[in-house]
């Protein structure tokens, strides 16, 4: 076998935020997939890889579990390194209140165990991986994401047709959270805010009439044309660094009108002038479903 055909997908991050359905989603692809990967096997990597033709395309899941467990991950990586094998890593996290339903709901007992209550398994395990996620190609927000969501996020992802950066817009509310996956994010909190006026609290920026009235702003014509010209100029060289993602955060107060306005123009400008794989999502307009 071609060592350089070798792909491994390391699936990591919070416990909670989601692995299982990531594992789902490589598992549907026949990627040969093991979960709670212990440590002291990645030697035998290359045993996995050799031992069936089928498995060139390895995913596997590993709970983070303390510090001593992410020095050895990171040295098990330069050796993946070595063998040439090519891997990817997954971080996956979600907003501690939401952690905590997910487990609530499930009734399962935190895997770090360490502490009496959730809450302060949660928090420990947050404080132990907090310096992990740099390390990680993707980290993926699962907070407001259905399963659905979760599982179009990877298919642009690791689709095979896939060559060029992936380039994600998302509009937020500050009021609900920062999203964690964010690379860049920009406030437009210092514009005038369409929730005020009577025939636009009840729209959103998927609305024309607030499109315009945002759009129709001095300040918002100005500070769009800075921006656009930023992100045409900060895309290509993301690229040349090697990027294979890059997550674009565009706040307001509540996520509905400013920032949502400005998702849609920038997919449509971005979408005309760069030939790059672009999506949007606009995290508070609509119900969302959790994992």
């Amino acid at each position: 076998m071609d060592k350089a055909k070798k792909e491994l997908v390391i699936i990591t991050g919070m416990s909670g935020a989601g692995k299982s359905e990531a594992m789902n989603f490589f598992e549907d692809r026949e990627y040969f997939c093991i979960d709670n990967f212990p440590i002291n096997l990645f030697q035998y990597l290359n045993e996995i890889f050799i031992s069936s033709e089928k498995r060139n395309r390895v995913a596997i899941a590993i709970d983070v579990r303390n510090q001593e467990f992410i020095e050895q991950l990171t040295k098990q990586l330069e050796v993946l390194d070595k063998e040439e094998i090519l891997h990817t890593m997954i971080y996956l996290d979600a907003r501690t209140d939401v952690l905590l339903s997910r487990y609530e709901l499930s009734r399962r007992k935190h895997p770090l165990n360490l502490y009496d209550t959730l809450l302060a398994n949660i928090k420990a395990e947050r404080k132990i991986i907090k310096d992990f996620m740099v390390k990680a190609d993707l980290v993926i927000d699962t907070s407001t994401l259905s399963v659905k969501e979760l599982q179009e996020i990877l298919e642009k992802e690791f689709s095979d047709q896939r060559k060029k950066i992936s380039i994600n817009l998302t509009s937020f509310g500050f009021k609900y959270g920062i999203p964690l996956d964010l690379h860049l994010m920009f406030d437009l909190r210092f514009l005038p805010n369409p929730y005020y006026i009577d025939n636009l609290k009840n729209k959103t920026g998927n609305h024309k009439e607030v499109q315009d009235y945002v759009m129709g702003l001095p300040e918002s014509q100005e500070f769009y044309k800075k921006l656009l010209d930023m992100l045409l100029y900060l895309i290509p060289k993301y690229e040349k660094e090697g990027k294979s993602h890059l997550r674009i955060g565009i706040g307001c107060s509540g996520g509905q009108h400013r920032s949502a306005t400005f998702v849609n123009k920038l997919y449509d400008d971005l979408s005309q002038r760069m030939d790059y794989h672009i999506g949007k999502f606009h995290r508070e307009v609509g119900e969302k479903k959790e994992i």
